[in-house]
């Protein structure tokens, strides 16, 4: 049975870029892969008219119904390039809706989707300050922001995820009442490894989805190294969902950080949370816009991954309770997700985390040991109750 998979999300967020790349160790999977924009470019040239990535967003502005007539036949030769097509998957990328000066382009409308029926939209994001950056790097990008990096706000940047997730949420929720079942919406930040990616696209039954949850802020290097290896481990089963992978709270971190050291502070230094070395100096204001819509993003993101996943690890290799892990243990068991807890300290945890911690599906324990509490996943994968 053929599956088309749209994989979509907010401009500049380094999409095709990752999917390109990842799709290089999927050589043996039976898919085809469907750029919108190369098949906008082919309509277009059809009907006279040159599409370029400098002038599309003016172009279908400006003429915004020749543009919609354009991407609706795109749209109408994927879906007959997949009718046709003998492969099992089939991958269709595109932004999900760019707002730019006073108006919008849609990357897709109801018609589309109606046509192409996906079986599972993935929303693909990366952190705001990645997105900034590569604004920043991009010739024609930036000239579309005078070439002034401070023209290039972190509230237009989380308003482009906002505006990119609505669209998706409002236009599969239209699909359901039209009677076309969308398995589920995933926002998967692309710092995940290549492999999760495939993992996700072409192995979920093999590997269902696990949510990896873990206290995340104020732990020292070693910590995060046990984590990472912690779930390198646990990838070798299933398909393995980490917050991490899209950080922006630690922009919120240094900003506090900084105003308790000096209240009255006008710019905020961020360092490069990956290469470590590169410094943004970012408007004090700025951060403090962007801060209330990306710690709503937070949780909404959080909570999104662990409604599709079958079960969720809480690797609390921490005493102190978060009150995040707790929130996402509790959300877990609404929605039926097997709960596995590995907590290797004699103290007791809170009651709640005890309560949560104990709900696996044929053993009422908490784990000290990580191995065996992998382990009891794999076994324990055939009798989790979440469809």
């Amino acid at each position: 049975m053929k599956e088309v998979i749209l994989l979509t999300g907010p401009p500049l967020n380094g999409r095709d870029e990752y999917i390109e790349e990842a799709l290089k160790l999927a050589e043996k999977e039976s898919y085809a892969y469907y750029h919108v924009f190369e098949y906008l470019k082919e309509v277009g040239k059809e009907r006279g008219v040159k599409i370029t990535r400098k002038n599309v967003l003016d172009f279908a502005i400006s003429h915004p119904d020749l543009m919609n007539d354009i991407r609706d036949e795109a749209f109408e030769k994927i879906r007959m390039h997949i009718d046709n097509s003998d492969k099992k998957f089939h991958l269709v990328s595109t932004p999900s809706l760019f707002r730019w000066g006073s108006g919008s382009v849609l990357g897709f409308t109801l018609s589309n989707l109606k046509l192409l029926k996906p079986d599972r939209v993935i929303i693909m994001l990366d952190d705001i300050l990645s997105v900034r950056r590569r604004i920043i790097n991009d010739p024609e990008w930036f000239e579309r922001f005078g070439k002034e990096k401070d023209n290039i706000k972190l509230t237009t940047l989380v308003m482009w995820r906002e505006d990119a997730i609505n669209h998706v949420k409002t236009l599969i929720h239209e699909l359901k009442k039209e009677g076309i079942e969308v398995r589920y919406i995933l926002q998967f930040g692309i710092r995940h490894p290549y492999q999760t990616f495939i993992d996700l696209i072409f192995h979920e039954k093999e590997k269902p989805l696990v949510y990896l949850s873990y206290p995340m802020t104020g732990h020292e290097e070693e910590y995060y190294h046990r984590v990472r290896g912690f779930y390198e481990k646990l990838s070798k089963h299933f398909t393995v969902l980490d917050p991490g992978a899209l950080d922006d709270w630690w922009i919120v971190a240094e900003y506090d950080n900084q105003v308790e050291r000096n209240p009255g502070i006008k710019k905020i230094r961020i360092k490069n949370i990956f290469d470590g070395e590169e410094v943004e100096e970012l408007e004090r204001e700025d951060i403090e816009q962007a801060t209330d819509i990306l710690r709503r993003q937070l949780v909404e993101r959080d909570f999104n991954l662990v409604d599709v996943s079958k079960a969720i690890a809480v690797y609390h290799y921490a005493e102190g309770i978060s009150a995040g892990v707790i929130s996402e243990m509790a959300e877990a068991y609404r929605t039926l997700a097997a709960i596995y807890l590995y907590y290797p300290f004699k103290r007791r945890p809170s009651p709640f985390m005890e309560f949560y911690g104990m709900q696996n599906p044929s053993r009422r324990t908490m784990f000290k040991d990580e191995d065996e509490m992998i382990q009891a996943m794999v076994e324990e994968k055939e009798y989790w109750a979440k469809v």
